[in-house]
């Protein structure tokens, strides 16, 4: 029996962190910290590797034996006691511009006059490119279901390597596209993943492919306005839970 789950479930009760924001410092999903904390599936060894030296525990310590809050703290007499790793999670407020559509981005700022509204957003990472993006269905070939109209997407515009369990917003000549994308095994081939049909096209028939870091929920019922600050609402609520 493995105690993954329940240790990291603990490292994170400590620290104070969310599932979204430990699996941001590990390039995972969220929900694949839910999955290896509920016993639905197994961290591979390089990941337990990579948490195990993160947090100063070893290996044996972290996938064979049920970790107690005093064993994850070292205790001196007559000092106060401190987490065995010395890293914290440390939250920047990033400033992203809001786009109201894709084709806003692809154009970069449509008017020089024009101010773009701003949505801060607490990440650990802060040396992305980012902008957030409102979804309008008729801009898309195809989303997956995960993704509604007027949901707000933040994406990376720096195209790095392809990730088979990332989703990417990107165009092919008009059509636009949100769907993960997987590498063949000769390198020029991508397959989309599209509705569960698989579209087969060549990388340089690609305009863009940009990742997709977060996407926020429907919030359709509410003006542009409105979304914005509730959505800088919700995430000052995450820093005040995360830090």
């Amino acid at each position: 029996m493995s105690y993954f789950g329940s240790n990291i479930r603990k490292i994170r009760s400590i620290q104070k962190i969310s599932q979204t924001e430990f699996a941001e410092v590990f390039d995972l999903s969220r929900a694949s910290i839910g999955s290896y904390e509920e016993g639905r599936a197994e961290p591979k060894i390089d990941l337990i590797n990579r948490i195990a030296k993160y947090f100063s525990i070893t290996i044996d310590e972290l996938i064979n034996k049920e970790l107690t809050v005093n064993e994850l703290y070292h205790f001196d007499v007559g000092n106060e006691p401190t987490f065995k790793s010395t890293k914290k999670f440390v939250c920047h407020i990033k400033n992203i511009p809001f786009y109201s559509s894709i084709h806003e981005v692809e154009r970069g700022v449509i008017d020089d006059n024009k101010e773009l509204d701003i949505i801060k957003i607490p990440l650990h990472e802060t040396s992305m490119t980012l902008v957030a993006v409102n979804v309008m269905l008729r801009d898309y070939r195809a989303l997956p279901n995960s993704i509604k109209q007027n949901d707000i997407v933040i994406i990376e515009t720096q195209q790095n390597n392809i990730s088979r369990d990332q989703y990417y917003v990107l165009k092919i000549g008009d059509a636009i596209f949100i769907s993960k994308l997987k590498v063949l095994a000769d390198h020029t081939i991508l397959v989309l993943q599209v509705d569960y049909d698989l579209l087969r096209v060549s990388i340089d028939d690609i305009d863009y492919y940009y990742p997709i870091v977060r996407s926020i929920g429907n919030l359709v019922d509410e003006t542009e306005s409105k979304r914005i600050g509730r959505l800088e609402e919700q995430f000052y609520q995450l820093v005040e839970k995360t830090v």
